[in-house]
Formats: C-alpha cells, structure tokens, sequence
C-alpha cells in the first residue's frame, strides 16, 4: 500500500519537527511523551455475516452494549516506558466497585476527554512519571483535540517546562 506523497511529506516533516526538538533542546527520552485517548467499545459486532442467499432477514449477535464504551488515554514515554491508563467513564458519578489497581478512573457524562479532565491527567499522570523530578525541559506529543490546544492548556503545559508537540490532523 502506498500512502499519499503529501500524507508522507507531512509524516517527514512532523518526525524532523521531533527528532529537532529532541536534539536541539538535548531532551532525555525518559523526558519525552506521547499521549492519546481512544474509544474502547464494549461489544464490537463483526462486519461479516454468513448468511444463505436470498435471506429476508440476518441476525446479528452481540451483547447488547454496542453504543456503550469509555475512553482511554494512553501515553508512552520515548525510553519506553508506558504511563499509567487513564479510564474515562460514561457516567455521571464513580463505580463503588473495586477498581483495578494501576489504572487511574474517571467519570464524565458523555464518557470523553474534556479539558477539565486532561488538567487531571496532566496532574496525575504526566507530573507524576518516572523522572518527574528531573529538572530538565521535557516535551509531550498529542493529538489535535481542540482541549489540548486551548490557550490555558498550553499555559499550563509551559508551567510545567514542557514543549507541546501537536500531531498533524488525521495522523494519530
């Protein structure tokens, strides 16, 4: 598969962005993140049905929870090292349940990233990472999600002597 000449030139281009900041400013790869959020579904159906010819009606199974899902931000440090998941729940208030240890979970009516819920994650998450404490500038990639881009979010993200690398649209 061949991907598009301006899909790779913006690829190159975003990489050289990168590997620039990394060497310009001598960032650790233990100071250098990348983190996104992505939907996790509960019951994804299959797109393949076997089904006879001429057949008026197919049936589909599934659990039922087909509409239902959370959204996960995940982060992954340049040295490798993989950042506690932030679980985001579509609920109005937390589970009573016993929680798995190692995750970080919150609630959210709509189950999505919200700008109040990434200052939690940068709080929670990022400032509490191996190295934290290493007083040298850092950077962290991220996607295009308008609430990373706000102008206070980029203040906050100044504060806490990162650089802010924003992945292209359509490329994460």
């Amino acid at each position: 598969q061949h991907l598009p000449s301006d899909f790779t030139k913006k690829i190159i281009a975003f990489q050289q962005y990168v590997i620039g900041l990394h060497k310009g400013h001598d960032y650790l790869l233990s100071q250098m993140g990348n983190a996104d959020e992505a939907p996790v579904s509960f019951d994804d159906p299959s797109n393949n049905i076997i089904e006879e010819i001429r057949t008026k009606f197919v049936i589909i199974k599934t659990l039922g929870n087909e509409k239902m899902c959370i959204t996960v931000m995940l982060a992954v440090l340049a040295d490798g090292i993989k950042l506690p998941p932030y679980v985001i729940l579509k609920r109005k208030t937390m589970l009573k349940d016993q929680l798995p240890t190692g995750i970080i979970v919150r609630c959210q009516n709509q189950g999505w990233m919200s700008t109040d819920l990434m200052k939690d994650w940068l709080n929670i998450v990022w400032n509490r990472r191996p190295g934290v404490l290493v007083r040298k500038s850092r950077t962290l990639v991220l996607g295009t999600f308008k609430g990373y881009l706000t102008p206070a979010m980029k203040d906050i993200i100044g504060e806490m002597n990162a650089a802010l690398a924003v992945i292209p649209g359509g490329m994460s």
